[in-house]
């Protein structure tokens, strides 16, 4: 799966041009972090084997085997696998959703389902999914036709069970909170490189230090440092693989300048050290 990412900050999805949605079952045996980023999408991830934590706005989640997660249009979201994960992965357009189901800009879907607990609406949901993978893997004559009423299914299920209708008052009050963080995101998108203060990125907002910090981490679940750290992480590591510079040089090329801080970061998000994993790719 090869997903375009504008900084890591608003995930373009690839549509298939037939059902216009985004899908994939996706094996990986290897670590993997994606920072917070926002998609105009309605994001489906199951659980099929393994672990992951995700972050949604200000909540955290720990999903393992057959836990659900939903991930609503223009949330600020994060993920973070580990070794041998599969899952899959549905991706479905807001103008998709908008042909079908009335003010859907006002509805918010549930966004945890762990596996645990039973309900009939919950299986029905479950179900779909399973069969959705069926038929993408065996492609049988005709299968898009099944494919795309199953997701359809889905998302009615979804709807009369697991849905809630929020006041414009209320979307209105989130559109701009989630402005301002992504005007941060898009300043460290471009200076991530440089030395950036709690004063630059408040400054940009015109909020005092200690409000942006608290406005940050109230949104993204994470400070800010470890916002920014994440991404020069990131950048580091695409770095570390495709070219040969020195992890010393990597470091002062993306802004890193605590290297005890950096390696343990490095080694809680990819499960080694950067020598070792370059070795070992």
């Amino acid at each position: 799966m090869t997903l375009s990412k504008d900084g890591y900050a608003h995930e373009v999805i690839s549509d298939d041009t037939r059902l216009q949605l985004y899908f994939s079952l996706i094996k990986d045996g290897h670590y993997f972090y994606s920072p917070p980023h926002w998609h105009g999408h309605l994001e489906i991830v199951f659980i099929q084997k393994g672990e992951m934590t995700a972050w949604v706005n200000d909540q955290q989640y720990h999903l393992h085997d057959n836990d659900l997660l939903i991930v609503n249009s223009r949330e600020l979201h994060s993920t973070k696998s580990f070794e041998n994960i599969e899952y899959l992965l549905l991706q479905i357009p807001f103008d998709y959703l908008g042909r079908v189901i009335s003010d859907v800009s006002l509805i918010h879907f549930q966004e945890y389902f762990p596996a645990g607990v039973t309900q009939p609406a919950k299986d029905a949901l479950y179900s779909c999914l399973f069969e959705l993978a069926r038929t993408y893997t065996e492609k049988e004559d005709g299968y898009l036709l099944h494919f795309s009423s199953v997701v359809y299914e889905f998302l009615y299920i979804l709807y009369r069970n697991y849905s809630r209708k929020v006041t414009p008052e209320a979307v209105e009050k989130a559109n701009r909170n989630f402005e301002k963080i992504e005007e941060v995101i898009q300043y460290v998108k471009v200076n991530y490189r440089k030395n950036i203060s709690l004063n630059d990125v408040s400054g940009i907002l015109n909020l005092s230090p200690e409000y942006f910090c608290r406005m940050f981490k109230k949104h993204t679940g994470q400070t800010f440092l470890e916002y920014l750290n994440a991404i020069r992480l990131i950048h580091f590591h695409q770095d570390l693989l495709h070219t040969d510079y020195s992890v010393t040089d990597l470091m002062a090329r993306n802004g890193i300048t605590n290297y005890k801080v950096f390696i343990r970061t490095f080694k809680e998000t990819y499960g080694t050290t950067p020598a070792k994993l370059r070795i070992q790719c």
